[in-house]
């Protein structure tokens, strides 16, 4: 369900240039490998060949995984989340395994985050997805009522899910509730990508797709990549800050100036908290950092509907489970910042950076 456009910095080489290694840079997008969004691959090979391989499996790999996560469409051969939530109440469905892996994984941060993060949230989340489109699509702006959202609500939870790991199978047994897999989906087609890319042999290169940046290996020459944090608007090439990623770490962004509306002065974003059934407000933006795609999107959106505070004690709860992630949080005035932390601004907006990534941030003044 996510998540926004940022932009990659790319300072290095001019295409076509030669390294010591005799690398040349390669960057392409592709525009219809699934996923509603951009995937792009800036990588460094001996030849066009090569690179012109990487790129074919980049598609390929999304295509499949966009197919398999999908929630509104069918494909031939292939029984995805549509088909589960279709026989929802109905009967078990035999799936692909990367499916029970990343059902599983999501089961698992349900729990860790005490549901503040819950793929089981697919009846509320197509309430919102309802409201949204008669908003952007057909001009009738609206919000929908709590009691619309109690009901939805109702059928939610991983009591409504059982997963069967010896038969390979999923079955929803409330015929109201569906699964919603769009804050995970992305990030695990992205680290799934980037390891396939990896066994091929590839050692140098930035994947993003629309947002959810992995990195493989080192820049030529320059060790780390940069990467921008988007400023929270509709200007696309703007950003609040540079962030230097290491080698084989992952990038992601969650932010309320995506997939949005407006209704009586008020903008209502995709992000929905759990608790209160409504768009998350604590903040403008939250970027995480970590090894794992798949974990940093997930993270990306939990992180988001909780408060700062609750937020640090997420991180650090993960961190003593050796799962190491940081996080940049970005607020305004409309979101307030909170008390007694220390903060950098950048124009009207305040960037709280975790104590791990501070040396790789620079926030433009």
């Amino acid at each position: 369900m996510k998540k926004l456009i940022l932009m990659i910095l790319t300072t290095c080489l001019l295409c076509g240039c030669q390294t010591k290694k005799e690398l040349t840079k390669y960057n392409e997008q592709i525009l219809d490998a699934g996923f509603d969004t951009f995937i792009q691959l800036l990588a460094y090979t001996e030849d066009e060949d090569t690179y012109n391989k990487y790129l074919k499996e980049v598609n390929e790999t999304y295509v499949y995984y966009n197919k398999l996560f999908d929630r509104y469409h069918t494909y031939d051969g292939i029984n995805n989340i549509k088909t589960i939530n279709d026989q929802a109440g109905k009967k078990p469905v035999k799936v692909d395994s990367e499916l029970i892996d990343l059902l599983s994984e999501t089961k698992k941060y349900a729990e860790i985050s005490h549901n503040q993060y819950n793929v089981t949230y697919g009846a509320v989340l197509e309430v919102w997805h309802h409201y949204r489109e008669q908003a952007t699509e057909k001009g009738i702006a609206a919000v929908p009522s709590e009691a619309e959202l109690r009901e939805a609500q109702m059928h939610t939870g991983w009591d409504k899910v059982e997963i069967d790991t010896e038969a390979q199978s999923v079955y929803i047994n409330d015929p109201k509730a569906s699964i919603d897999l769009g804050s995970a989906a992305k990030g695990y087609a992205t680290e799934m990508c980037a390891k396939r890319l990896e066994e091929q042999g590839l050692k140098h290169a930035i994947i993003n797709a629309g947002g959810n940046v992995r990195i493989i290996g080192e820049k030529p020459e320059e060790k780390t990549w940069s990467v921008g944090i988007q400023l929270p608007s509709d200007e696309m090439n703007a950003s609040l800050a540079t962030v230097r990623i290491n080698q084989n770490q992952s990038f992601v962004t969650s932010g309320d100036y995506q997939r949005a509306y407006e209704y009586e002065g008020k903008m209502y974003h995709h992000i929905i908290d759990p608790h209160t059934l409504m768009p998350a407000s604590h903040m403008r933006s939250l970027t995480v950092v970590t090894q794992d795609s798949g974990i940093a999107d997930i993270l990306s959106t939990t992180l988001f509907t909780m408060t700062y505070q609750d937020g640090v004690k997420l991180l650090q709860q993960l961190n003593k489970e050796g799962i190491k992630a940081e996080a940049v949080w970005v607020f305004d005035e409309t979101t307030g910042i909170p008390e007694n932390v220390e903060y950098e601004q950048s124009g009207s907006y305040y960037l709280i950076i975790s104590d791990g990534l501070k040396a790789q941030v620079e926030v433009k003044q």
